[in-house]
């Protein structure tokens, strides 16, 4: 068992003290008032017993041991006298026992239930921040799948633990020790035997639990590889279709399904054998319980009612035991869900954000690397030595091969991923020093990979402000890219509902709409990376009309392959393997005949 996994999910428990205490208060009183039941149901064995054997439990005797013939009369007239008086009055104390048991442990199931789900609530209200914390790298290293069934499947597994079994677990315990003490004040001898019977199960249960619970892992975590391979699969069907993978796709997803089956079937199998063990041995225990328990009932040490609620606590004492067995597989699932849960949570983050973080006096987009350094790994390097100067206003291309480090050039100035060494200066101030929401308002960006989100076109494009653009912002944007022209023709215009992923409209038309949502943004820099690259010719050409006359007064990043789109630019700089080679204006490159002129040349020679 991981004590770790366990100790922080009884953490979170601890966040609603009040609550648990209340329910657990609740839940002992009821349990108490249903363990001492069997004593009163014994103690009614015993009158009645003591009754038949003397022959006369319908009346009561005089001082000098006559029967007393009014108790008769009084007995049929509705008014119950001796021993069965006696017997009416315990079913009667039985009964308000019973009603009170009930009504507390109403009380503690539903207070306890209110404690898992605030605690099921805390834990995904601290993954969803922990996620917004993270490193992207965390991102870059995992499948969306993965994730995603660590969100759902492996807290919903948390969720049903805990929503089932908390109530369970406690009262089940408080029925253990409270039966254990109405055992000693029995006898003994019994509760000697019932308690040897608790060893025996705990062997018998404990090694099969430790095989199970390794199953269980690897279940949860064949289960985030399964739901990870679907949604790639999903997300990628055209690429499948084309190139005829249907039938390799659902092979390997029934390879992982048979991996998947093949382990939740020994999970549960190892799950479900506990509860027939544990019965096993708690029924030999019952048994000599019960041979013990006569010969002290024929040898006077007990009476019989006595003997009765021994027998009935003994084979209670087995309910606990067999209805832990039944948990244990929810919660060994439980438990690795839970180290799948807490191994995000302790992923590593971004470095905090400065208290007191500055802002620029000026924001005209000035921006400046100095000696900076990078590397994915500590010991491998990227960037050994990158100097840029970029004055306000200017246009900064940034060109090179497939993998040369430009879009982790960007990455860098946004403070998406962490210099090694140097520093990066954005209009006069070191970004380490500004949170990274006043960073990044003064960033506007747009994607070769379009993302907008379900719901209308006006409010994915009013998405880059803080208090909202006004309508005729939102027009104008849109007609700066000639975007407003397709709107228009579309459903309900700027109110038409996009589907997820906006797959209801074309590439094209994504793109305009996410270079729309960065005009309105109306930030000091710009960064376009391959903005362009999705629509035809003649849109190509009118987007980049709208855009030189958007970029005047800014400064703007610019990624691009295509070389004809960044011969105006201020400063290129060509980039391979990471680092920066060339640096100078397009008529500069091109007379120093190096890299960037070949590949100028290889586009346009």
């Amino acid at each position: 068992m991981n004590w770790n996994v366990l100790k922080r999910l009884l953490s979170y428990l601890g966040k609603f003290k009040g609550k648990l205490v209340l329910g657990i208060i609740t839940a002992i009183i009821g349990t108490v008032f249903t363990v001492l039941a069997p004593l009163i149901l014994g103690e009614i064995t015993t009158i009645l017993f003591a009754g038949i054997a003397d022959g006369q439990w319908l009346v009561t005797y005089a001082a000098d041991g006559s029967a007393n013939p009014e108790s008769v009369w009084a007995w049929a007239l509705g008014q119950p006298v001796g021993k069965i008086g006696s017997i009416v009055w315990i079913v009667n104390a039985l009964v308000v026992i019973y009603l009170l048991a009930w009504i507390f442990s109403m009380v503690s199931n539903a207070t306890l239930a209110k404690v898992s789900a605030l605690v099921v609530k805390s834990l995904r209200s601290d993954i969803d921040e922990k996620m917004h914390r993270m490193k992207l790298n965390y991102y870059d290293t995992r499948t969306n799948g993965e994730i995603l069934s660590v969100i759902t499947n492996d807290v919903d597994a948390i969720n049903t633990m805990l929503g089932k079994n908390l109530y369970t677990f406690i009262t089940q315990t408080i029925t253990l020790v409270g039966i254990l003490i109405m055992l000693l004040t029995i006898s003994p001898w019994l509760t000697l035997i019932a308690a040897a019977m608790i060893p025996a199960t705990l062997l018998s249960t404990g090694a099969v639990m430790k095989v199970g619970g390794k199953n269980f892992a690897a279940q949860q975590k064949l289960l985030g590889d399964m739901n990870g391979y679907v949604e790639e699969m999903y997300d990628g069907q055209n690429v499948v279709a084309s190139f005829n993978y249907q039938k390799k796709a659902v092979e390997k997803f029934d390879a992982l399904n048979g991996a998947l089956r093949e382990k939740a079937k020994k999970a549960e199998s190892y799950s479900g054998s506990m509860m027939p063990l544990t019965q096993m041995v708690n029924n030999i225990g019952y048994g000599i319980s019960a041979l013990v328990g006569c010969l002290f009932a024929l040898s006077g040490k007990m009476t019989i009612g006595n003997v009765q609620s021994a027998l009935q606590y003994t084979k209670n004492f087995q309910q606990p035991f067999t209805t832990f067995s039944q948990m244990a597989g929810q919660f060994a699932s439980a438990m690795a869900a839970g180290d799948r849960i807490f191994e995000l949570l302790d992923a590593e983050e971004e470095i905090p954000d400065p208290e007191n973080g500055k802002i620029p006096q000026k924001t005209d987009g000035a921006v400046e690397f100095k000696h900076v350094r990078f590397g994915y790994l500590p010991d491998k390097l990227l960037m050994t030595d990158v100097n840029v100067h970029v004055e306000p206003g200017q246009k900064i291309a940034i060109v090179g091969p497939t993998g040369a480090g430009k879009t982790t050039l960007i990455n860098l100035l946004m403070r998406f991923y962490e210099i090694s060494g140097g520093e990066i200066w954005v209009d006069g101030v070191n970004t380490k020093e500004m949170t990274r929401h006043e960073l990044r308002k003064h960033f506007g960006m747009v994607l070769q990979d379009t993302w907008l989100f379900e719901g209308t076109i006006h409010d994915n494009l009013d998405y880059s402000t803080e208090n909202g653009a006004t309508d005729e912002e939102i027009v104008n944007a849109a007609k700066s890219v000639c975007a407003d022209a397709f709107i228009k023709t579309m459903p309900d215009g700027y109110n038409m509902m996009l589907s997820k992923g906006a797959e209801n409209i074309s590439q094209g038309q994504r793109q305009l709409l996410t270079i729309a949502r960065a005009i309105i943004a109306d930030p000091e820099i710009m960064i376009l990376d391959e903005a362009t690259s999705n629509v035809d010719a003649h849109t190509e050409q009118v987007i980049q009309d709208a855009m030189a006359t958007l970029m005047k007064g800014r400064t703007s990043f610019v990624i691009a392959h295509r070389l004809s789109t960044i011969r105006d630019a201020n400063v290129i700089l060509y980039m391979e393997n990471g680092d920066i080679k060339e640096v100078g204006d397009h008529d500069t490159l091109m007379k120093l005949g190096g890299k960037y002129a070949t590949l100028y040349n290889s586009q346009f020679g």
